[in-house]
C-alpha cells in the first residue's frame, strides 16, 4: 500500500479545490483484489486497505480485527480508506486526494482517525500554541495614579454593625465587600481597583482622587449589606465625617520582582490592575472577527482581579425542538506563573456565556443552600449618571418553592444595592424565571437583564396547540453548547495581537512537542486467571438479556453451556471470569418516600425515618456475602425521583451496600425495543440498541473495577529494581470534613490504600484498595482539616518513606497540598527542581528555612506535582500550529494537539487526544454571526495537565517521568476514555462517590 504524505494545507499543491479539503501529495491508489479484500468489505467495493492484525482489546484481551497504528491500535472500520475514496468521487484536485472534513464524509467518526498508516489524515504539529501573551523584554507600561486605605473610623463603625446583624457570617471581620467593589468601580471611571479586604494598606487605587462618589457607594452598602436592620444610622453623615487619604503611587505593570527560584513575581498591583487594564482596551477598540465588528461589553470585576470583555450582546438561537435561548462568547483575562520561569503569562481564555429565554422549570440546588441564578445587569445609558463606566454588574437571585411554585427573590448584596441607587426601573426577579426574553432589552428608563444558564437548568418549551390545559408541559436545555474550536480560539488570539501590541504585549514562544523514549500509550496488563462475583439486580428480563449481550458480544466472554436451572449463577470465561447472579430487589431500589410536612424539622425526621427503614430492608434481604461481590443495580437516575418528588435511593445503596460485601455501579433501565423501521444502530440478530449494549459493558467494567479489576502500572523507562507509585489524595465528605488516603500501586500487586489515623480510630493499617470503600461508608479518615495540620503534614511525610531506597515515584496534586499550613513548597513561588523542603516548611521568615535536601539525601525519591485546568483555568488550552521553518515563525492554520509539549527545562503540558464522542468538524466556527446554528454544536478540546517533575534523582531525565505520568491518563480497564488524572489519582477519585 502507497503511503500519503500530507502536503501544505495553505498552499494547494494543484489548483483550488472545494472547501473543507485536506490536501494530499499524489500517490498510486493500489486497489486489493478479491484475495486481499477484508472479509467485512461489500464485494466490488475498491478501497485501499492494510492487511488486518490480530489485536488483543484493551478492555477485554480478546484479539479483535485492528488496523496496527503508529502509537495505537484502532479498530478495523475502513473509515480512513472509505475517506480517500469517497475524496475521489467527489472532485478532489486531479493527482492528488482532497480529504473533506465535513459530516457524512468519513463514515460514523466524520473526522480523520489518528497516526493512520494509509497517510497523515489529520496533521501532526510540532509546534503548539497557547492563548496567551507576555511582555517584550523591553516594555514599559507606566500607570500613574494613587493609593488609599480605608479609614480606620470607618471600620470601627463598620464591623460592629456588621457584627450584630442577625444570621451574619460567623468569621470576625468579615465584611461582605463584593457588591462595594463592582458598585465602586461602576460609580466612577476613575476607580481602578478595589481590594476584598478593607484592612489591606492598599484598598483602594484610583487615577485620581476620588471623594463623594465613592462615600456615597459605601454609604448606600452599609445601609444594604453591612447593616439592613439598623435603618436609624445616618451613614452618610457617619462616613463623610472622614474623608479618604490619597497618596501618590506610580506602578510600572510590565516590571516585577523575581522569586529565589527564578519565578515572576508580580505585586498585588499587577494582579489586580493588569487585567481591567486589558479588558478596557478591547471595549473601547472593539474586535474585529469573521469580518464582524464585535462591540465589547466590560464584564464584572472580580475579588480574584479576573476581568472579562463581552463581545457584543446576546444573539438568539433556536433549535429543532423549539429551545431558544441567548449566547455570546466572552474573553477572560487573568495572570499566571510557571516555576521557574521569569514572564509572567497574561491568559486570554474565550469561553461561551449563555442566556435564559424560556421560562425556568428547574434550577439545580449547588450544597445545602437554595438555589441560586447569576443574573447580568447592564444599562445603555448608565445605571445612575451618564459618566459611568459601561460594564456588566452581576447580581445573584435566590429560587424559593419549586415546580409551579417557585419564585425568585434578589439575593442580598448587589442587586439591592444597585436597586436603591439606580435611577432606571430595576427588573423584577420572578420576571426573569417567567419570560426572561423580556427582561433582555435595555432602554433609557429600564435594566437590562440576563438570567446565566448553568448546566442541569430545564426550561418549558412553547405549548403545543393540541395540548390540554392539563397537557404535561416539556422541557428542554439550552440550544447552545458550550465549547470552541481550535480556529476560534487562535482566530481570537490574533485578533488580540494588534490591540494589545501597543501595551508592549506579545504572543508568548511556541511549545514544542517533548521527545522520549517512554511511549505515549502503556500497554493495558492484567492479572490473568482472575475470577469475580458479580450481583445484577433487576426485575427487568431485557434488562438481563442486555447484560449477557454485552458479557458476551462487547466484551468477548463465553457463557456457560445453560444447562443450570432458571434463577441459577451463570459464569462467563475469557480473559478474566465472571459469575453472574442475578437478584430481583423488588421495591428496595424505587424512591424513598419524602414527608410532606410543613414543618421542617418533623419533615427532616421523618425523612430519616424512612431511610433507615429501607437501610434495614436492604440489610434484611441483602445479607453480607462471604466474598466480595461487584453489584450492578438497574436504577432511574436523580431526575427521575425528582420529578416524582421521592428520594434517590443510590446514596443510601453506596452507603449500605459496602458492608454488606458488595461494591455498587449503578445502571439505568434499557430503554424498551424501537419501533420498525427505526434508523437507530441496532445489535446484529437482537432488538437491542448497540449504545444499550455498550452502555451496559461500560457498567459491568466499573463494577469489575471495584473488585480488582484494574491494569497493572508499568516501571519508568530508567527503573529496573522494585518500583512504588504512590499519592496522597484528600477527599472533601458532605458534612464538610476532609479524609486523606494514601493509594500506592506495585507492579505486579495489589493496589493498596492507608487512611489516616483519626482520635476515633487511632490505629489505620494498610488494606486492599478494594476494602477501602467500606471504611469509608463506615466514617474512618474523617477529619477537620484546619485543625489537623500537623497531623496531615506527618502523614504526607510519612508517605514519601525518606528512609527508604527504593525507586518511586510520589503524585503530588498542587490544588490541595501547596496550601500555606501542608506544603507550600508546591507552590510556584518555592518549588526548585530537586532541591525539596518537607511538607509543613514555612517560608515567611527566609532566614528560618532549613537547608535544602538534595536527591543523594533520599535515594529513589522522585515527586511529581500535576495542576489541572480546573484549577483557577491556571492551565491554558494548547492547540496545534503549522511551522514556517525557513522563518521560524508561526504560519497560518490551527488544529488539535495530543502528546507531552515542552513548557520549559521542568513544567510540562500533557494533552490527550480528542475523545472520539466529539465528532464536530473542525472546520466549523462559532464565530460568525451569519451561522448562529454553529453554536449548537458541542464542542470539547482535551485540558492540557501540567506536570512539574520537581524533585528527581541526579541521571533522570524530566520528559521521561512527564510522560511516563502522562500515558497513565490513558491506560484503564474499565473505560476506553482518557481521565483528567493518571491512573493512580483517578482511581483514588473515584472513592468520592462513597463519601456519603
Amino acid at each position: 500500500m502507497a503511503s500519503l504524505r500530507a502536503a501544505d494545507p495553505l498552499q494547494p499543491p494543484h489548483g483550488p479545490s472545494p472547501p473543507g479539503c485536506l490536501h494530499l501529495q499524489p500517490a498510486e491508489l493500489h486497489l486489493p483484489d478479491e484475495r486481499t479484500r477484508h472479509p467485512r468489505q461489500r464485494a466490488g467495493s475498491h478501497l485501499p486497505l492494510r492487511r488486518c492484525v490480530r489485536a488483543p482489546c484493551r478492555s477485554t484481551g480478546r484479539d479483535r480485527c485492528r488496523y496496527r497504528t503508529h502509537k495505537r491500535s484502532r479498530r478495523c472500520t475502513h473509515d480512513a480508506a472509505r475517506a480517500s475514496y469517497r475524496a475521489i468521487r467527489h472532485g478532489g484536485p486531479r493527482g492528488a486526494f482532497a480529504l473533506r472534513t465535513g459530516p457524512g464524509l468519513l463514515g460514523p467518526c466524520r473526522t480523520p482517525l489518528r497516526h493512520s498508516r494509509l497517510g497523515t489524515l489529520m496533521p501532526t504539529y510540532r509546534r503548539q500554541q497557547a492563548a496567551v501573551f507576555v511582555f517584550d523584554e523591553h516594555a514599559h507600561l507606566p500607570v500613574q495614579g494613587y493609593k488609599a486605605a480605608c479609614p480606620a473610623e470607618w471600620l470601627k463603625r463598620l464591623e460592629p454593625a456588621w457584627a450584630s446583624l442577625p444570621r451574619r457570617r460567623k468569621d470576625p471581620g468579615n465584611l461582605p465587600s463584593s457588591s462595594l467593589s463592582q458598585i465602586a468601580q461602576l460609580l466612577d471611571p476613575r476607580i481602578s481597583s478595589i481590594h476584598w479586604n478593607l484592612h489591606e494598606p492598599e484598598y483602594l487605587r484610583a487615577t485620581a482622587p476620588v471623594d463623594m462618589p465613592f462615600h456615597l457607594a459605601v454609604a448606600a452598602w452599609a445601609a444594604t449589606d453591612v447593616a439592613p436592620h439598623l435603618p436609624e444610622l445616618d451613614w452618610p453623615e457617619i462616613l463623610g465625617e472622614h474623608p479618604l487619604v490619597w497618596e501618590p503611587h506610580d506602578t510600572d505593570l510590565a516590571h516585577h520582582k523575581l522569586h529565589p527560584n527564578g519565578t515572576a513575581s508580580p505585586g498585588d498591583a499587577v494582579f489586580k490592575l493588569l487585567p481591567s487594564l486589558l479588558a478596557e482596551r478591547v471595549t473601547s477598540s472593539g474586535l474585529h472577527l469573521r469580518g464582524h465588528h464585535y462591540k465589547a461589553w466590560l464584564g464584572p470585576t472580580r475579588s480574584d482581579g479576573r476581568r472579562a470583555v463581552y463581545l457584543g450582546p446576546p444573539t438568539p438561537l433556536t433549535d429543532r425542538d423549539g429551545a431558544t435561548g441567548m449566547y455570546t462568547p466572552y474573553i477572560e483575562f487573568h495572570l499566571e506563573t510557571v516555576p521557574g520561569e521569569a514572564q509572567v503569562r497574561i491568559h486570554a481564555d474565550l469561553h461561551m456565556a449563555r442566556f435564559a429565554s424560556l421560562p425556568s422549570a428547574y434550577v439545580p440546588r449547588r450544597g445545602a443552600h437554595p438555589a441560586t441564578v447569576t443574573v447580568l445587569l447592564h444599562a445603555d445609558s448608565g445605571f445612575m449618571t451618564s459618566t459611568e463606566r459601561r460594564m456588566l454588574v452581576r447580581a445573584s437571585a435566590t429560587v424559593l418553592g419549586r415546580s409551579d411554585e417557585a419564585r425568585w427573590e434578589w439575593s442580598p448584596g448587589v442587586s439591592r444595592l444597585l436597586a436603591l441607587l439606580t435611577r432606571h426601573r430595576y427588573p423584577n426577579p420572578d420576571v426573569l424565571r417567567t419570560a426572561p426574553s423580556t427582561a433582555a432589552e435595555s432602554s433609557e428608563t429600564a435594566v437590562a437583564a440576563y438570567a446565566v444558564h448553568s448546566n442541569g437548568m430545564k426550561y418549558y418549551l412553547p405549548a403545543e396547540p393540541d395540548a390540554g390545559e392539563k397537557g404535561r408541559r416539556r422541557t428542554a436545555g439550552h440550544p447552545a453548547e458550550p465549547g470552541y474550536q481550535p480556529i476560534d480560539h487562535l482566530e481570537v488570539f490574533d485578533a488580540l495581537v494588534p490591540v494589545l501590541a501597543p501595551l508592549g504585549l506579545i504572543p508568548a514562544r511556541t511549545t514544542s512537542k517533548a521527545s522520549t523514549k517512554t511511549k505515549a500509550l502503556h500497554p493495558v496488563e492484567v492479572t490473568p486467571g482472575r475470577h469475580y462475583q458479580m450481583e445484577h439486580w433487576t426485575t427487568s428480563p431485557r434488562t438481563q438479556e442486555a447484560l449477557h449481550l454485552a458479557l458476551t458480544h462487547k466484551l468477548g466472554l463465553n457463557a456457560s453451556d445453560g444447562t443450570a436451572m432458571p434463577g441459577a449463577p451463570v459464569t462467563y470465561t475469557g480473559p478474566f471470569t465472571v459469575t453472574v447472579h442475578h437478584r430481583d430487589p423488588g421495591d428496595l431500589v424505587g424512591g424513598i418516600p419524602r414527608s410532606e410536612g410543613d414543618v421542617p424539622a418533623v419533615r427532616r425526621s421523618e425523612n430519616e425515618q424512612a431511610t433507615a427503614e429501607r437501610a434495614r430492608h436492604i440489610g434484611a434481604a441483602f445479607p453480607r456475602s462471604p466474598e466480595l461481590r461487584a453489584a450492578v443495580i438497574e436504577l432511574e437516575d436523580g431526575d427521575f425521583f425528582l420529578r416524582t418528588r421521592q428520594g434517590d435511593p443510590k446514596p443510601l445503596l453506596k452507603k449500605t451496600l459496602p458492608a454488606l460485601g458488595r461494591r455498587v455501579q449503578c445502571m439505568r433501565p434499557v430503554r424498551p425495543a424501537p419501533a420498525s423501521g427505526s434508523k437507530q444502530k441496532m445489535l446484529g440478530g437482537t432488538d437491542h440498541r448497540v449504545s444499550d449494549i455498550e452502555r451496559a459493558a461500560s457498567s459491568v467494567l466499573d463494577a469489575l473495577r471495584q473488585v480488582g479489576h484494574v491494569s497493572d502500572i508499568p516501571t519508568p523507562h530508567s527503573v529496573t529494581g522494585p518500583f512504588e507509585l504512590s499519592t496522597v489524595w484528600i477527599s472533601r465528605a458532605p458534612d464538610g470534613r476532609h479524609v486523606p488516603m494514601l493509594i500506592r500501586m506495585r507492579p505486579g500487586q495489589e493496589t493498596m490504600a492507608q487512611l489516616m489515623p483519626t482520635p476515633c480510630q487511632r490505629d489505620e493499617t494498610e488494606l486492599p484498595f478494594t476494602e477501602l470503600p467500606e471504611a469509608l461508608t463506615a466514617g474512618r479518615g474523617r477529619i477537620h482539616l484546619a485543625r489537623n495540620y500537623r497531623a496531615v503534614t506527618d502523614f504526607i511525610i510519612q508517605a514519601l518513606a525518606l528512609d527508604s531506597t527504593t525507586d518511586r515515584v510520589f503524585l503530588a496534586r498542587a490544588a490541595v497540598l501547596r496550601r500555606r499550613e501542608l506544603w507550600p513548597w508546591l507552590q510556584d513561588a518555592h518549588l526548585t527542581p530537586n532541591a525539596l523542603q518537607l511538607p509543613g516548611t514555612r517560608f515567611e521568615e527566609p532566614d528560618a528555612v532549613p537547608a535544602h535536601r538534595k536527591p543523594g539525601d533520599h535515594p529513589g525519591l522522585r515527586i511529581i506535582r500535576v495542576r489541572e485546568a480546573a484549577d483557577g483555568d491556571a492551565v491554558p488550552h494548547l492547540f496545534g500550529v503549522p511551522w514556517d521553518e525557513e522563518h521560524q515563525r508561526r504560519a497560518p492554520g490551527s488544529g488539535r494537539f495530543s502528546g507531552l509539549a515542552r513548557i520549559s527545562d521542568t513544567a510540562f503540558y500533557g494533552v490527550n487526544p480528542r475523545s472520539d464522542q466529539n465528532q464536530t468538524p473542525l472546520g466549523i466556527t462559532k464565530l460568525d454571526p451569519a451561522q448562529p446554528q454553529n453554536a449548537s454544536w458541542s464542542v470539547s478540546n482535551p485540558r492540557p495537565l501540567e506536570i512539574v517533575p520537581a524533585f528527581l534523582q541526579d541521571c533522570d531525565d524530566p520528559a521521561e517521568f512527564a510522560m511516563y505520568v502522562q500515558a497513565q491518563r490513558r491506560s484503564y480497564t474499565h473505560t476506553a476514555n482518557d481521565t483528567q488524572w493518571p491512573a493512580l489519582m483517578h482511581l483514588a477519585e473515584l472513592m468520592d462517590e462513597y463519601l456519603v
